[in-house]
């Protein structure tokens, strides 16, 4: 970590591969190929054994989603605490084995036909709590790796990393469940899951660790403290609770809008999530090149913008080439935002609570769910549509209304 190279004396591929030079880094990025299974596509399968299991209704993805945030806001903190306090890869390693050992608990009753609505909706909540985790130690893992000086590249090419298991697995599924069934897809990412390990295990990283005599419980209380005393983080936190509220909430949507308004089978759904893993690569490709530039807080601004004017579009349309099309849109611009915000968090965080940092945006990470909560219970009395082109007003609003604070935001001097 200490012979990062800034990326931005960097030229070309060099700028574009910075990260890759580092090591550790090359085997997080093999084992993300894999884990990545656990994002948006175990979300849309999730979603769409929900609709199967409660005849088509949108009120019971809302509450699949309310139940995923509970879980997520629930545990975002502690884990920001946890992740401080133990060394990141040990703990993405026990994450790791846990998440795969429920979507293979999953697959098993699909398969055996025994899983009810009331079931996967209670599984929710464990795999809110996982997330959250998974998140805020990956996120905090990559800094291990990379430093601050390539922090931006880094991140981009950890998520950069995850549109191939976004596109071409969001088809792969989507194919699955029309061939074969639910099962065959929630096996697939219980197998992807398990082979994530075997990288991750490989990987060698020493990362700081808070040396403290506080209890986990007064370290997590202590990192709540820090949005009442950072302006910054403050700034960054509340704004990240409205994009996701509005904006990745469309996320758990999409396969309403494919299943009941596009009327399309698993493999329209495949599509338009393979749309989504499009958007993520190229805004992904793009950050990873213009690395670690200044201005930062401009990026955040101005992707979050027109990521709202992406998703009016995308509400609007009734084609599915063109809602895939609006899907990479709407996921790109939210993607530049998510990823120069995430590093924004730890840049301008003290060094021994950069992982409660993180956790700030795991904990507004949550409100995805309970924004697609909303969305569900809302859009099935008003239409899923009408909901999401209200959504992607308000971002545009909330953009524009939190400008100065944003573009005010200083980066902290190591």
């Amino acid at each position: 970590m200490g012979d990062a190279v800034p990326t931005s004396q960097l030229t070309g591929l060099a700028r574009l591969l910075a990260s890759f030079k580092l090591p550790g880094f090359r085997l997080f990025v093999a084992s993300n190929l894999f884990s990545a299974v656990d994002m948006n596509v175990r979300i849309a399968i999730h979603g769409w054994l929900v609709l199967v299991l409660s005849d088509d209704s949108e009120f019971w993805v809302g509450i699949f989603a309310l139940v995923l945030g509970l879980g997520q806001v629930t545990f975002s903190m502690v884990a920001g605490a946890i992740v401080d306090r133990f060394q990141r890869r040990n703990i993405l390693l026990i994450e790791g084995f846990i998440s795969a050992s429920v979507a293979g608990s999953i697959a098993t009753l699909v398969y055996l036909e025994v899983a009810t609505l009331w079931m996967v909706i209670a599984i929710s909540f464990p795999m809110g709590c996982q997330r959250a985790l998974r998140f805020i130690a990956a996120n905090r893992m990559v800094y291990d790796l990379v430093g601050p000086r390539q922090l931006v590249n880094g991140v981009s090419l950890w998520r950069l990393s995850a549109s191939p298991m976004m596109i071409f697995g969001a088809l792969l599924a989507g194919a699955l469940i029309d061939w074969t069934g639910l099962w065959a897809a929630y096996g697939f990412m219980a197998l992807s899951l398990g082979t994530s390990l075997i990288f991750l295990a490989l990987v060698r990283a020493h990362g700081d660790v808070a040396q403290s005599g506080l209890s986990l419980l007064s370290q997590t209380v202590e990192g709540m403290g820090l949005v009442r005393h950072s302006p910054p983080l403050r700034t960054l936190f509340t704004t990240s609770i409205v994009m996701e509220s509005f904006g990745f909430a469309f996320l758990i949507m999409i396969p309403v809008m494919a299943k009941n308004v596009l009327e399309v089978t698993g493999v329209g759904l495949g599509f338009l999530q393979a749309g989504v893993g499009v958007g993520m690569l190229g805004a992904s490709l793009v950050m990873a090149m213009r690395g670690d530039a200044e201005h930062k807080s401009r990026v955040v601004f101005a992707s979050a913008l027109v990521a709202g004017v992406a998703l009016i579009g995308f509400s609007l349309s009734r084609s599915l080439p063109l809602s895939v099309v609006l899907a990479a849109a709407t996921m790109g611009f939210l993607n530049a935002y998510d990823l120069t915000l995430g590093a924004l968090l730890q840049l301008v965080s003290p060094p021994a609570y950069r992982g409660r940092a993180v956790s700030l945006h795991s904990l507004a990470i949550s409100f995805t769910a309970l924004g697609g909560f909303m969305m569900g219970v809302v859009g099935g009395v008003v239409g899923v549509p009408l909901v999401l082109g209200v959504s992607g007003s308000a971002i545009v609003v909330n953009s524009l209304v939190r400008r100065r604070g944003l573009l005010n935001i200083k980066e902290r001097s190591e």
